[in-house]
């Protein structure tokens, strides 16, 4: 079965623990992974934006109460899936890498597995861009750009030929789905140029098709510009990469 990692796990609290022991573990870990004192001032740092965001989820009634709700599904999700007997034991075992975890980052809960799940949409998003190949916490290969028709007969072909992760729902998302991996925050933090969490989507290409013809004059399509940061339409003969989408439930 895949382990689920929680921001609880990153503190290393209790999932009932009161908010002075969230405080009290996020204050201890942070001390421990201080920038200043490590050898390896990156990796140091990565572990220090997790362990905030682990404390502002818990500490937040609302935010805590979603990731809760989001551990509990993906529980009964497991339990059902891997103990629905030996058939559907043998089926998982060929879908789901050994050792598929989950981490918290950010408002995502970024799998292994080349999966990502947005806590606040429901949605869960491929990690890699049409092109790229998943390799257990990153991806190789460069992205392929399509028109936008080419884009979506793409996402037809890549269901009928097996899908990804045991799904074979998945989609090009529309433009308001799209924008909401924009992440002005993780763009002040150090990625001046390009709006979206890499921890969450590595290698992201600058322009993303969506789903959303533009109503206007002249027709086109509607893309995101992760490179400015903003929605943008186009004629529909351009080329741009392509990020799948799924609705989880």
């Amino acid at each position: 079965m895949p382990k689920i990692r929680t921001h609880y796990d990153n503190l290393k609290v209790a999932r009932n623990a009161p908010d002075a022991v969230i405080k009290a573990a996020h204050k201890a870990l942070l001390q421990l992974h201080h920038p200043d004192k490590a050898a390896d001032k990156s990796t140091a740092d990565k572990i220090t934006r997790i362990l905030n965001e682990a404390r502002d989820v818990l500490l937040h009634p609302e935010r805590r109460k979603r990731h809760d709700g989001w551990i509990k599904a993906r529980e009964q999700e497991c339990c059902q899936f891997y103990g629905a007997g030996d058939s559907r034991r043998q089926a998982s075992a060929e879908k789901t890498p050994a050792g598929t975890e989950c981490q918290a980052i950010g408002k995502f809960m970024a799998a292994t597995d080349g999966t990502a799940l947005d806590t606040e949409t429901g949605l869960m998003w491929c990690r890699f861009a049409l092109g790229q190949a998943w390799r257990v916490d990153t991806v190789t290969e460069s992205a392929k750009n399509f028109t936008w028709q080419a884009a979506l007969e793409a996402v037809l072909a890549f269901n009928r030929q097996g899908g990804f992760v045991g799904h074979r729902n998945w989609r090009l998302p529309n433009i308001n789905e799209l924008k909401t991996l924009l992440d002005r925050q993780f763009s002040k933090q150090g990625n001046p140029e390009h709006f979206v969490d890499g921890r969450v989507f590595p290698e992201n290409p600058p322009k993303i098709w969506s789903a959303t013809p533009y109503a206007g004059y002249g027709g086109g399509a509607w893309f995101v510009h992760f490179k400015n940061g903003q929605a943008m339409s186009e004629d529909t003969r351009l080329a741009h990469a392509v990020r799948l989408v799924r609705d989880a439930q």
